[in-house]
């Protein structure tokens, strides 16, 4: 799961089917108002793929009901989506649907979907475009830090005292798997040929990195939190580099 598929407030399920939305590429607006002729609609989440020939509008509603939506709601929505002109629209629960609501939707442009099978469905293109990207931008200085070849670094550590070449030496040997693993996130945005496959879930990644050390143990149980804790343990690791040199040498 990318977060918890169980959010406790309305808001929290809105603002989640957002911000996913936004960050596999589309152009989300939360709460967004539309004239329709029976007057003024609110879109819980309204989108549009702007990559897509024909601007496809998704129409979104969220319901973070305890219960199974039934099927007046999506009655209500099919009016929705035709008066605003969606081309996709999603009801989207944090529980699920009554059995007439599903069988109502077959053959439509209309999809119920749970809060947990919308993060399934697009967790793959998020894990491309969101957490493998996070990850890359955050690497650079790192993996110049640990990298077989550096003209530049090499330049810079003749010029360190006695004591701090060795300092940097004792990071290398301590960090350099964590530096080259993170580097192939940074390979994307060079060609489509490094893409990396979405892990099969939360565990496999976690464990692979466990295999690097003790110190590379998460605990997150969502990729969200997972990105967090990986860019922090970057950040931290890139800081004590920084620290031999007084910067960053690669600004």
């Amino acid at each position: 799961m990318i977060e918890n598929p169980y959010p406790a407030m309305w808001q929290d399920l809105q603002k989640g089917v957002y911000r996913i939305l936004n960050e596999i590429g589309l152009r989300a607006e939360l709460g967004k108002v539309i004239a329709t002729p029976r007057g003024n609609v609110e879109i819980d989440v309204y989108a549009v793929d702007e990559n897509s020939v024909d601007k496809i509008k998704y129409i979104i509603e969220c319901k973070n009901w305890n219960v199974n939506i039934p099927q007046t709601v999506v009655h209500a929505f099919t009016t929705v989506m035709n008066e605003v002109g969606g081309n996709i629209g999603y009801i989207i629960s944090k529980k699920g649907f009554q059995i007439g609501a599903i069988e109502y939707t077959k053959n439509t442009n209309i999809k119920c979907l749970s809060y947990e099978d919308f993060q399934r469905k697009y967790f793959p293109i998020w894990f491309e475009k969101y957490f493998v990207s996070k990850i890359g931008d955050s690497v650079d200085a790192l993996v110049q830090y640990v990298e077989p070849i550096n003209s530049r670094r090499e330049r810079i550590i003749d010029q360190l005292p006695k004591k701090k070449r060795e300092e940097f030496f004792t990071l290398l040997d301590r960090y350099r798997n964590f530096g080259i693993s993170m580097a192939f996130f940074e390979f994307p945005r060079y060609s489509s040929y490094f893409s990396i496959s979405p892990p099969a879930d939360i565990n496999e990644l976690k464990q692979k990195l466990s295999e690097l050390g003790e110190e590379f143990v998460f605990n997150a149980i969502y990729f969200r939190d997972l990105l967090k804790e990986l860019i922090q343990k970057i950040e931290e690791v890139t800081g004590k580099f920084h620290a031999i040199f007084g910067k960053n040498i690669f600004a």
